[in-house]
């Protein structure tokens, strides 16, 4: 069984190679870069048992300072 690194490799180059777009060796390391990173981040918020659903952030509305009149 292929480890994590292995199959990273295999999924970025597949990427790579679908994309159907000449790439030097330079933009992909940078790529790869991209590529290591962008799995980190997603390994440490792909959590078991994480809700991912939306919840609404607070609304705040300002009010009108007191003694101000509403018939303006």
């Amino acid at each position: 069984m292929p480890n994590d690194s292995d199959k990273d490799d295999l999924i970025f180059e597949s990427m790579i190679t679908a994309s159907k777009v000449p790439v030097s060796e330079e933009e992909k390391r940078s790529l790869r870069n991209a590529y290591t990173s962008l799995m980190d981040l997603a390994s440490k918020t792909r959590k078991p048992g994480r809700a991912w659903d939306i919840r609404m952030l607070p609304i705040f509305a300002p009010e009108a300072p007191k003694g101000i009149n509403d018939d303006c």
